[in-house]
């Protein structure tokens, strides 16, 4: 993301808008090729943001927000190809956030296409109509400065790199969430050696992919949930979680026949830390509509970890945690499962308990 953007008052703008409906925002998302044929992946487009709305049953509701500041194409031309971006990516609503206002007949032709365009004073009050604040600088996530200091301390981490790929534009778009969860466990494992917990850089890395994996868990737990029955025994339970977890059973059992072929021992292959993982799947039952909200929570611990505290901000972030009771536990449970998995230093864990205890 250029730091000089012409277009950063706008996606602001959306930023600021998704967190005011209590969406997450996600900034500068990569749409990728539908195939995989080449050494280099192919990279179709970027979408400026994207929102993701929580629903009752664990799914999401995905919204783009296009931001232009240039005449290069008329409107409704734009409409066209946020609905194409639309019907490619399985995403349900997008807004187009225009220089200049549109004509009345282009405004309402885009709504039957599921595009809602605007200029920046007709979205700015679009947002004023849904919370007369929402334009407000009141959370960490709110300013495009603090994201691109998330985004330099990536850079400067060559690391880091496949982690921030498969969080910042494999997570949101995600349709196999159990296989993109898979991927940035054996990411972070391959981290491993290079995340040290003093520097608050790391710790904003460690939380930012925190928050893509409470992203995965939010439907993953919606799943768990479906799959649980109290009748059931702690190995049926883990038997179906294990199934889950690998894409099914005979995914599972070709993984097992492969190892045991190369490795020529019975020994079979587990998913890193089961007992752990099993432990917070069935801490997750308790209550998988609690788990969005840590997303939120885990982004606005990213930034901070870069930006100090800052007033405004730490009394947002205070009162999410205030709300979602069961935020400081998902958070340290899942991230007690990441560090233990992935053979990272437990000082973190110790940072991570810091961060929740003292907002």
């Amino acid at each position: 993301m250029g730091k000089y953007d012409k277009d950063r008052h706008q996606k602001e703008l959306a930023i600021r808008y998704c967190l005011a409906q209590g969406m997450s925002p996600c900034l500068e998302v990569v749409v990728a090729s539908a195939s995989d044929l080449s050494d280099t992946s192919e990279v179709l487009t970027d979408i400026d943001v994207l929102g993701l709305e929580f629903l009752a049953d664990g799914g999401f509701r995905r919204i783009i927000f296009d931001c232009k500041t240039t005449n290069k194409m008329s409107p409704i031309n734009r409409a066209f190809w946020a609905a194409g971006i639309l019907a490619y990516s399985g995403c349900d609503e997008a807004f187009v956030i225009l220089k200049n206002n549109a004509v009345y007949n282009h405004r309402l032709s885009a709504l039957t296409i599921g595009v809602d365009l605007h200029d920046e004073a007709s979205f700015e009050d679009l947002g004023n109509s849904r919370d007369i604040g929402f334009n407000a600088d009141n959370n960490y996530q709110s300013s495009i400065d603090r994201w691109n200091t998330l985004f330099d301390v990536y850079c400067k981490n060559p690391w880091s790199e496949s982690l921030f790929l498969t969080g910042h534009n494999a997570v949101p778009l995600s349709l196999q969430p159990w296989r993109i969860f898979r991927r940035l466990v054996a990411e972070f494992r391959s981290a491993r050696g290079h995340l040290d917990p003093v520097k608050d850089g790391h710790l904003a890395i460690f939380l930012d992919v925190m928050a893509a994996i409470f992203v995965l868990w939010s439907s993953i737990g919606r799943d768990v949930r479906r799959f649980y029955s109290p009748k059931m025994t702690k190995n049926d339970f883990e038997k179906a979680l294990r199934y889950y977890i690998w894409g099914g059973k005979e995914s599972y059992q070709i993984r097992q026949e492969i190892r045991q072929k190369t490795a020529q021992t019975g020994a079979t292959q587990d998913f890193p830390s089961w007992e752990k993982l099993l432990s917070f799947a069935g801490l997750v039952v308790a209550g998988p509509h609690e788990l969005f909200g840590c997303v939120n929570i885990c982004r606005e611990m990213s930034l901070r970890a870069l930006s100090g505290r800052l007033e405004s901000q730490e009394k947002r972030l205070a009162l999410m945690l205030s709300i979602n009771k069961r935020a400081r536990q998902f958070i340290m449970a899942a991230s007690d499962y990441m560090i233990d998995a992935c053979g990272l230093p437990t000082d973190m864990r110790t940072r991570i308990q810091n961060e929740l205890t003292s907002p």
